[in-house]
């Protein structure tokens, strides 16, 4: 292989893509015989081969090229004085953004690699009875259209495939049961249809699930994601109530029992921030005991963690995975972390459909309560427009360029906040693998 600057690399990376696979040894070898002069290029080169060598498609080790482009030209970016794009990458990023299309055309829409992300969130509502500090989704008045649900179930049920999953979300969700319930019917007889299985997910603030309503959802086979920060005091330090008379942790509390008194699936979310990650083990210990049997522990994006709370992390998951490592290894709790977690957690690849039935990459809200004033709007596409589930090959090429351009490239500090998150997140993925061996 032979390739002297970062464009050169793409483009032979991306022929890799379009022919057939070549061994991974071999690539390698190429590369070794012919070590390009760029920096830029031999950091891109050895991050595609360890996503072949750990048995990634050759799509995926392209896709890994354009990611490590843009995290070496941010890392270029926040130590410059002037910032700005001293690695140049940014009329490259610019030049790949299409490369979805671009494969359409060489390999012909039948050939194209499908879509992996078989989930489509909806932002069912953007009303909700909290104002989490750490939350970064805009809350508002606004609700989805019936109709525009409809769309876009149907959307997900092109995608192919033995099964799909449905995740509502909002502002809470269960302000609109008839929504939600409407959302079900519409899924469930497509995929009879279709012979396909559906799955449903959840995330809710819990202050609607009484028992009656936890039933249905068990019957109808949700999996219900609630937050839960630790013990009441400091759950309740950052989850601020709309009606100062509600506590929201006993609110999520009695959400919590009501889904294990049904017999429902469940997921626990711990959220620490840099302030209370100290008392990491305290809490998932609190947690543990109210009952969850399924935990993840999350660290608040749009915070900097570098330094002394990243470690503290990183030594609280340790800590966790120790004191608990029987039950985790028995399978009597699950800590996703170590299963079903994609780090850097803020380069999320899934796909959102907003209230008004505009398609975006689900990381552009993990920034939005910081937006700056002069964003464009990061409309994909609208429902529609796209015809079927596999034109939207995206990837976190995509999330990452999204949140620079939307966040990163027009404000300084949130520049800093982003690198720091995507830094954060190789940090605990490197260190949970290596956890999650041990318990394995």
């Amino acid at each position: 292989m032979r390739g002297d600057s970062p464009g050169e690399v793409l483009e032979e990376l991306f022929q890799a893509t379009v022919s057939a696979p070549r061994p991974t040894g071999a690539a390698g070898q190429d590369r070794a015989r012919s070590d390009p002069a760029d920096p830029l290029a031999v950091r891109m080169m050895r991050h595609a081969d360890s996503v072949r060598a750990g048995g990634g498609t050759p799509l995926a080790a392209f896709e890994g090229a354009l990611v490590a482009m843009l995290f070496a030209g941010e890392v270029a970016g926040v130590r410059h004085p002037q910032g700005g794009d001293p690695a140049g990458v940014r009329p490259l990023a610019r030049s790949w953004e299409d490369y979805p299309r671009r494969l359409r055309r060489e390999l012909g829409s039948g050939s194209v690699p499908a879509n992996p992300r078989k989930n489509l969130q909806l932002m069912i509502t953007r009303r909700c009875q909290l104002r989490c500090e750490y939350c970064p989704v805009v809350k508002g008045e606004h609700d989805m259209p019936r109709y525009t649900i409809g769309r876009a179930v149907d959307l997900l049920l092109t995608a192919g495939g033995p099964r799909v999953r449905l995740d509502l979300s909002g502002g809470e969700p269960l302000l609109r049961p008839e929504a939600v319930r409407f959302a079900v019917e519409r899924l469930r007889g497509g995929a009879e249809a279709r012979g396909i299985q559906a799955d449903l997910y959840m995330v809710t603030n819990g202050f609607e699930l009484g028992p009656a309503l936890a039933g249905e959802l068990a019957a109808q086979g949700f999996e219900i994601e609630l937050s839960m920060d630790g013990p009441e005091e400091l759950h309740n330090r950052w989850k601020t109530p709309l009606d100062p008379g509600e506590n929201p942790y006993r609110r999520t509390l009695a959400a919590l029992h009501n889904v294990l008194a049904a017999g429902g699936r469940h997921r626990v979310v711990m959220v620490a921030t840099p302030e209370t990650v100290g008392r990491l083990p305290e809490s998932f210990a609190h947690v543990v005991a109210q009952g969850a049997r399924a935990v993840d522990v999350n660290y608040a994006v749009g915070r900097r963690w570098a330094g002394a709370p990243l470690r503290a992390y990183l030594d609280g998951m340790a800590r966790i995975v120790d004191d608990h490592g029987d039950a985790i290894r028995s399978g009597a709790l699950r800590l996703g972390n170590l299963t079903s977690r994609n780090e850097p957690s803020i380069l999320n690849g899934e796909w959102m459909v907003d209230t008004d039935g505009a398609i975006h990459l689900m990381t552009e809200w993990a920034l939005e309560r910081w937006r700056p004033d002069d964003t464009a709007d990061g409309t994909v596409a609208r429902l529609g427009e796209v015809g079927r589930w596999d034109d939207l090959l995206y990837g976190r090429f995509h999330a990452y360029l999204t949140l620079l351009r939307t966040y990163a490239w027009r404000d300084r500090e949130l520049r800093a906040t982003l690198l720091d998150s995507v830094i954060t997140g190789r940090e605990v993925g490197r260190a949970l693998a290596s956890v999650a061996t041990g318990v394995a």
